[in-house]
Formats: structure tokens, C-alpha cells, sequence
């Protein structure tokens, strides 16, 4: 049984529908890539399997149980946790005190000691304001929070986005540790030499429904090419 099963899921702002019939698994243990163009439907995707969308009756299964509908709050209790584009942190707040944000829904081993061990840099700054950090030192710190929530299921979106190259190396050298907690990964990226890199499956949008998807070895430059821009 998959960990997380999508069935014709299908979602909207208002009267403008955004994804069509889009059905994916998860396994346990799995790193699954999204790719695609900006508005092929990859970020709708992942806030209505964390609820922040509403999804119909029967279209998202988790861990054996239906989730459709449930509040976000729910689901992250349940063990999915998602590491929003943009990072969302509090500016407010210290490092510190962001990444304890997270555990309101503790249910697993993840401890503000172990996202320390992960990320060193933010022990440094842990008493900063969370503002005073870099992008990438902000996505770290984003993912911390996420992991505080003991999650089952770790969701990414456009980790990427607007770091040097760097730090998007030292960001991902992360996810081996991560997923030696039991953790399964999505991660939606635009990216897609990174995404095939760490994938062990890969799933193509493009204007809201799956084009493509296959282990990374076994699909070609012509059929991602095709699928990404709809040709």
C-alpha cells in the first residue's frame, strides 16, 4: 500500500480549475520529483494534499486513511509536514523560535538538538531574528520547522528558487539523514537536473495534469522535453 495515493485530484481557486485528474503514490522511503513550467499546477498540488486546498471526498489517502477535506492542521498532525515556496518564516521571531513553531504536532524523533546536527549554521544563529539570515540559511531553516512536526512525509516546494548553487548542494546533502528517519520526500522543482538527481520517480505537470512520469533512467531528454512544455 502506497503512504500517500492521489485519485483524480482535482482542485480550484474559485471558479478556475487548476488541476485535472491528477492521481500519484508515494511509498515509504521514496523521494518523488514534480517538475514543470511555473503555473503547471506543481505548488496546487501540494497544498491540497496539506489541506490548505480543498480536495473532494476520496482523492487523497495517507498512511491507509482518507484525508480529504481534513484541515490543514489535521494533516499535519497525521505526518505531513510542507516546506512552502518562499520559505514563510516568521520575521518576528528568532531562529529559534520558528523552528519550535513545528512542534505543536511532534509526533516522531525530530528534536531542536537533531535540526541543529542537520543544519549547524542555524545553531550559530539560533537567537537572530529570522530575517537577518540568508535565502538559503532561510530555507534551512524552514525545513527544520517542518521536521519538527515528526513528519511521515516531507513536502517541498521550489527549494531552488533564488539560491546559489552552493547552497542548494549543501541543502540537499541534507535529505540522505532526512530520509534516514523513515521519511519520505516530494520535492517540486524547476530545476529538473536536480530533481532527476535525487528522485527515485518522476512526475511531469504541465497546465495542471501529469504528463509524464518514470524513473529518472528510464525516461529520455525528448519525452521530459515533450512533456514539460506540452509537445
Amino acid at each position: 500500500m502506497a503512504l500517500l495515493e492521489t485519485r483524480d485530484l482535482e482542485a480550484f481557486y474559485g471558479d478556475f480549475q487548476a488541476l485535472f485528474g491528477v492521481t500519484i503514490s508515494v511509498n515509504d522511503g521514496e523521494t518523488i520529483a514534480i517538475i514543470g513550467a511555473n503555473g503547471a499546477g506543481k505548488s496546487t498540488f501540494l497544498k491540497t494534499v496539506a489541506g490548505l486546498l480543498a480536495s473532494g471526498p476520496g482523492k487523497v489517502g495517507f498512511a491507509g486513511d482518507d484525508i480529504s477535506g481534513l484541515p490543514a492542521f489535521e494533516i499535519a498532525r497525521r505526518g505531513i509536514a510542507l516546506v512552502p515556496e518562499g520559505r514563510r518564516l516568521f520575521p518576528s521571531l528568532s531562529v529559534e523560535e520558528n523552528i519550535q513553531v513545528g512542534a505543536y504536532a511532534r509526533s516522531g524523533q525530530w528534536s531542536l538538538s537533531r535540526v541543529y546536527e542537520l543544519f549547524p549554521v542555524l545553531a550559530q544563529r539560533r537567537h537572530l531574528p529570522a530575517r537577518s539570515l540568508s535565502g538559503g540559511q532561510q530555507q534551512m531553516c524552514a525545513i527544520g520547522r517542518a521536521l519538527m512536526t515528526g513528519p511521515r512525509l516531507l513536502m517541498c516546494d521550489e527549494l531552488s528558487l533564488g539560491l546559489a548553487p552552493v547552497v542548494i548542494h549543501d541543502i540537499y546533502a541534507s535529505f540522505p539523514a532526512i530520509k534516514s528517519e523513515g521519511t519520505s520526500v516530494i520535492i517540486v522543482e524547476q530545476d529538473i537536473v536536480q530533481a532527476m538527481a535525487v528522485a527515485d520517480r518522476v512526475y511531469c505537470f504541465q497546465e495542471g495534469r501529469m504528463t509524464l512520469t518514470g524513473r529518472p533512467s528510464d525516461l529520455t531528454r525528448d519525452q521530459i522535453h515533450n512533456a514539460y512544455f506540452g509537445m
